[in-house]
């Protein structure tokens, strides 16, 4: 283990000392962790680990200061966890397991499975073992026990062979030589049993030079005796014999049970024989009932045993060989038609329920013939039956009929669901409908009132957005129950996505005065592979619930957090959506996945909505792979968690040591924003510290300035109790000067309030939640260019002017068309029309090449629909064929689509109704 000491030397030189996740303190699986060195140093153990040995963490530090120590009464152990560390390190493996000892502080030891992890801790870049116990002292002991079984059970075996009546013995079925004979063998064959072991079976057996066909075949199994009969001429008499595979000392053999013809067994075997083909003809179990009691059972064959589901012994031990299987309450019924099988002279039948020893309830069809005591062998009147199981029969049949209930019950369900949804839609659709149409007539009214008219539009901006957004919901539920939905796996920046979703809910949350709150927490790996507009429409559906049923003044958030991965690129992580609204009560939640299902309250009947954005987030959730869970109480508020694995991105690492060691001091009121901001901070190389008010901020800024360590900035939270972020930020202004950056951190849209902050001497802008990226861009910036021109968050630049540039619309709907045309006329393009595919591809290839710099592309069209015009655009002869841009216009933004669309040649997609701002990016992104 050279490497390993090597890499320990330089760990121990730097003296960094490693210390327990919080997150695993508690964990119930004893957790440690080791330095790859020579003694396998010990670094750490959770409160498991110390429990498990039997130490407290005081005593066990305090004794050993390393495995070597640790296993001084046990070396080979320790040697043995040495050697599978040398061998996963040649292997180039990072993960072993295996079995180990783990003394105890009484001398003694217990076992454990050491699930072992070689990897590069995170602070030290050095080599360490992280090992995970699980005990297995009761595996252990229970394999001891069933070793000191089986060497009984074996010793028993020996002697019964031993003292068979019959012929025994033993070959090895590879080699067939003789392993075993027993006394009654050895004096048929007439030699003592040392001359006879070693020898070939069919020499000794049969007087032959090569195997017979009997000493190998098909038939010869280690499940079942197989039976069979053979005359040996050398010893001049038949044989009855049974043949079974066994394991004999480690060896394949065949043993051989049998019986000559001169035998008292031979011939009540052939009687047997005759006795059995009859009993085997006949189906299910036989018994004979005493007459006299009708309880007791005289006599059983066939399967009876195992209709009942006893053992002979259980039988005749525990039920007294009595008629108690028969379930109680049909025991009166039975009685009733054995009774009549004696006074009418004929068979009964009856269909009567048993209860096996195990408690299971069998169904058997059982018949019933009398014979009286003067016509029978032995005197004592009897019922002969015969039962039949119809278990499988009753229970597939039981099953149709109560899948056709189901059925017709879900049938129902469904068919009230849809009713009360199409009620539901006609209200929710018709509000918006009524909406444009008056606002529409209001605007006619008024053309003279240019502000009326503004309002008018804006409403039914509103409005029609609404109106969209519930055919969305039913277009995708349709999807979802069809399967035809699909997931677009992309690269995902997290801080990207989730700004992105905050840009739509700050304006809804501050409309309501609702309070947000953004946290992210350990989020190590921000760039995933992901399908982003899926994961974006689940935090938009949950969010949108949050604002929505949470009353003005109340608090909604937002909090991503990932969790630990023991999978290999793999990361797992959870968005959680709080709110303190109107929450759901206990009856409904189950139900609030359910497609139309909406909870009933007077409050929330007033809001509109489908009824299916939940049942469209399960769904979406589930093909991720992940799953959502809810908590919530009527009065209190709702919790949704989401947990998704995502693949993960390699990520540069970004080069920070401008920033090591530069102290910062985090002030925000949330505890959790503070600790998840000073993490960071110390993974970037930084000094952290934090406080929850502008008061303390004051005071820390102030003595660390007295003190000659000026902080290099301050990150400070805008909205606080007492002295918020403007009014902090003004006194340390007052108080230092200029000397201090300082950074303003909200959840809010802070553009109103940009100017105001920069004038009282804001030097950056950060929204949350916090991720490192964010963090570390900030601060290289202010490093690089000077704190006025710091920003966390780059502004985007305005589309390069797309004036004059030449798009041909192809559209077959005059009005689509119409508006289609006037909104690009409106930002300085020009714009040709035609009505099909077919006129679009006649109208390019006559005019000159450069002619026109984009096509847009409807889809639906008759003559020739969109993905025909597209490929008949691409084959022609002409200069411009395969490289003008060609972006559809398509109703139908899924995956496959945007699929179909790409592989007719098409560059991307605008989903319809047309948005302006992503017609002008997508124009601007192919247009050059």
């Amino acid at each position: 283990m050279k490497y390993v000491t090597e890499q320990s030397n330089s760990f121990t030189d730097r003296k960094i000392k490693l210390e327990c996740p919080t997150e695993l303190l508690m964990l119930k699986t004893g957790v440690f962790c080791c330095l790859l060195d020579d003694v396998l140093t010990f670094c750490w153990g959770n409160s498991s680990f110390f429990t498990t040995i039997g130490h407290s963490e005081e005593s066990f530090c305090s004794r050993f200061h390393d495995l070597r120590q640790y296993y001084a009464k046990f070396p080979n152990e320790f040697a043995a966890i040495r050697q599978e560390l040398e061998q996963a390190l040649e292997e180039g493996c990072s993960d072993f397991e295996m079995t180990i000892r783990l003394p105890l502080p009484n001398g003694g030891f217990s076992w454990a499975r050491l699930y072992g992890t070689i990897r590069k801790d995170s602070v030290t870049d050095r080599l360490i073992l992280w090992g995970e116990l699980a005990g297995v002292d009761a595996l252990v002991a229970e394999k001891e026990e069933q070793e000191r079984l089986y060497r009984q059970k074996l010793d028993y075996f020996h002697f019964m062979l031993d003292t068979y009546e019959g012929n025994v013995y033993v070959s090895d079925m590879d080699t067939y030589e003789l392993l075993y004979l027993n006394r009654n063998s050895c004096d048929v064959l007439g030699v003592p049993a040392v001359k006879a072991v070693g020898r070939k079976c069919y020499e000794v057996i049969q007087g032959r030079t090569s195997p017979c066909p009997f000493c190998t075949n098909a038939k010869l199994t280690p499940d079942e005796f197989y039976e069979w009969e053979f005359a040996n001429p050398v010893l001049e008499r038949t044989f009855m014999i049974k043949n079974r595979v066994i394991n004999w000392e480690g060896r394949r053999a065949r043993l051989e049970l049998s019986h000559d013809m001169y035998s008292e067994e031979y011939k009540l075997a052939k009687k047997d024989q005759e006795r059995d083909a009859l009993i085997r003809s006949v189906p299910g179990g036989l018994t004979r009932v005493d007459g006299r009691d009708m309880r007791t059972v005289l006599w059983y064959s066939g399967s009876f045993l195992n209709l009942i589901g006893y053992t002979k012994e259980q039988f005749e031990g525990e039920l007294h060989s009595q008629y108690d299987y028969v379930h109680p309450d049909d025991m009166e019924h039975v009685t009733a038609v054995m009774l009549q099988a004696r006074e009418s002279g004929k068979s009964t039948a009856v269909e009567s329920r048993v209860v096996t020893r195990d408690g299971a309830v069998r169904i058997l069809m059982v018949t019933y013939s009398y014979v009286s005591g003067e016509d029978s062998w032995d005197g004592i009147p009897s019922y002969y039956s015969v039962g039949v199981d119809v278990t499988a029969e009753r229970t597939e049949q039981a099953r149709q009929r109560q899948a056709l209930e189901d059925a017709f019950k879900a049938a129902q369900i469904a068919s009230d669901a849809k009713t009360n949804f199409l009620s539901s839609m006609s209200h929710d659709i018709r509000t918006p409908m009524n909406a444009i149409i008056g606002m529409s007539v209001i605007a006619q009214a008024n053309l003279q009132s240019p502000e009326k008219i503004q309002d008018c539009l804006n409403k039914i901006n509103v409005s029609s957005r609404h109106l969209l957004s519930l055919i969305n919901e039913v277009l995708d539920m349709s999807k979802i129950e069809s399967g035809k939905i699909d997931l677009f796996a992309e690269q995902t920046s997290l801080p990207e996505m989730i700004e992105d979703v905050m840009d739509v809910f700050r304006p809804l949350a501050a409309e309501k005065r609702q309070e947000l709150q953004v946290n992210a927490d350990h989020v190590r790996h921000e760039t995933v592979v992901t399908d982003q507009n899926r994961l974006q429409q689940v935090l938009v559906n949950l969010l949108s619930n949050a604002v929505k049923y949470t009353p003005e003044g109340g608090t909604v958030g937002l909090r991503v957090r990932e969790v630990p991965s023991f999978a290999k690129d793999k990361g797992q992580y959870e968005f959680i959506v709080t709110d303190n609204g109107i929450g759901m009560s206990e009856d409904f939640i189950p139900h609030i996945f359910e497609p139309f299902s909406r909870a009933e309250e007077s409050r929330t009947n007033q809001i509109q909505g489908t009824g299916l954005g939940m049942a469209i987030t399960q769904n979406i959730v589930r093909m991720m792979n992940g799953t959502i869970e809810v908590k919530s109480a009527l009065g209190t508020g709702s919790q949704f968690i989401v947990a998704v694995p995502f693949d993960l991105c390699l990520e540069a690492e970004e080069n920070n040591e401008e920033l090591s060691g530069l102290p910062v001091l985090v002030v925000d009121d949330d505890r959790i924003i503070c600790e998840s901001a000073a993490e960071i901070l110390d993974e970037l190389g930084m000094r952290s510290n934090w406080v929850l008010s502008g008061k303390e901020a004051v005071r820390c800024v102030v003595d660390a300035h007295e003190a000659k360590d000026d902080y290099f900035s301050v990150i400070l939270d805008w909205k606080m109790p007492e002295m918020d972020g403007l009014q902090t930020l003004k006194v340390i202004r007052k108080k230092l000067g200029m000397d201090v950056p300082i950074i303003i951190i909200s959840a809010y849209d802070y553009s109103d309030i940009e100017a105001e902050f920069k004038n009282a001497g804001a030097d950056a802008f950060i929204t949350k939640p916090l991720f490192k990226s964010k963090i570390s861009r900030t601060f290289h910036q202010i490093c690089q260019s000077g704190r006025s021109d710091a920003t966390a968050l780059p502004t985007r630049e305005p589309h390069s002017s797309l004036e004059g540039k030449r798009v041909l619309l192809v559209e077959d709907n005059q009005l689509n068309r119409e508006i289609a045309a006037e909104l690009l006329t409106m930002h300085g393009f020009i714009v040709d029309t035609a009505e099909n595919g077919r006129l679009a591809v006649e109208k390019f290839k006559v005019l000159p090449s450069g002619t026109y710099d984009c096509i847009l592309m409807d889809i639906q069209m008759p003559v020739m629909d969109g993905y025909q015009a597209a490929e008949a655009l691409r084959a022609l002869d002409h200069e411009d064929a395969k490289t003008v841009p060609i972006l559809a216009l398509t109703a139908n933004a899924f995956a496959s689509d945007i699929g179909k669309a790409h592989s007719a040649g098409m560059n991307d997609h605008v989903a319809k109704p047309i948005e302006v701002d992503q017609l002008l990016e997508t124009l601007q992104k192919w247009i050059r």
